[in-house]
């Protein structure tokens, strides 16, 4: 039984370098951006994040975003337009979606944001909504 255990466990660890080759070398941590430029500001700050996958790839992206404002102030039909990569698609779209704005008499149609991400920006892992 110890034998088969010993062989059970040699087979693991040849596994290991191999599974470990696409991690990054350095796990330092990059000064980034995330920057939201729209017609309607928010009244509170959704929780920004850099997309996992783009970010771990060194990968800079911008979003254009359409939706509406409806009278209650959340986003209703957004629609992501142009992306420089398909991996911040998703992470436009959940950032949309996390806004509240100011109720209205009448819903906001066809308001535009951009949002984008960058690295090694000026300011150092913020988020901003200009």
């Amino acid at each position: 039984m110890k034998m088969i255990h010993a062989i059970l466990v040699a087979g693991a660890a040849s596994l290991l370098p191999s599974a470990m080759a696409d991690e990054p070398a350095s796990k330092e941590a990059r000064n980034y951006a995330i920057t939201i430029s729209s017609e309607v500001s928010p009244v509170a700050e959704p929780e920004l994040r850099y997309p996992y996958w783009a970010g771990s790839r060194g990968i800079e992206g911008t979003c254009d975003v359409t939706f509406t404002v409806s009278t209650q102030g959340k986003a209703d039909a957004i629609r992501v337009g142009a992306c420089t990569s398909d991996m911040f698609r998703m992470s436009a779209k959940s950032t949309v979606e996390q806004m509240r704005f100011a109720p209205r008499a009448a819903p906001a149609d066809g308001v535009k944001m951009q949002i984008s991400w960058a690295f090694d920006a000026p300011r150092l892992q913020t988020a901003s909504l200009k």
